[in-house]
Parts: structure tokens; C-alpha cells; sequence
């Protein structure tokens, strides 16, 4: 079996589900869809194609050995994942 890791940022859209994939949750794409009148949940992607938010992604990175940056988020809620912790 595989190691669970996170791939990517990503963005779920709260009314339609869609989700769309990022480099950063703030890059000009990413934050364009926030301003689409969709609210959107910030989370990650895994290897598993699953999305996941920021708590779950914490567990995962931190379980997969991913983590390389600490940024701030790793008391809030148990652990919360930023982007700038993986790459």
C-alpha cells in the first residue's frame, strides 16, 4: 500500500463541490474563484485524488514526513496545513 501524502492546494467550491487545484490557496487563480460569488473551502488534494482540509492535511503531512517549513499553523486546531509547510 501506498503512503498517504497531499499532493497540492486545492479549493472546493461550498455550493457546486467543484474543486480545483493550485499551486498556493492565494496564487491569482486560486484567489480569482474566491471572488466568484461561491464560497470556497480551503483544503488540499492527496495521492488518493481525496479532498481534505487543512486539519486532515496537517495529519497527513505530518504522518508522511512532509512537513519541512514550520509556519505558524502547527498549534491552531491540532495542526493546520499551509502550503509554505510543504514546499
Amino acid at each position: 500500500m501506498s503512503v498517504y501524502r497531499i499532493v497540492c492546494a486545492a479549493n472546493r467550491k461550498r455550493f457546486t463541490g467543484e474543486v480545483v487545484l493550485g499551486i498556493r490557496h492565494w496564487d491569482a487563480f486560486m484567489h480569482k474563484l474566491d471572488t466568484e460569488g461561491d464560497p470556497v473551502e480551503q483544503g488540499f488534494i492527496t495521492n488518493r485524488g481525496e479532498f481534505v482540509d487543512r486539519h486532515t492535511a496537517w495529519c497527513i503531512a505530518e504522518e508522511a514526513g512532509q512537513i519541512i517549513r514550520r509556519v505558524g499553523g502547527d498549534e491552531a486546531n491540532g495542526g493546520t496545513l499551509y502550503s509554505e509547510n510543504l514546499y
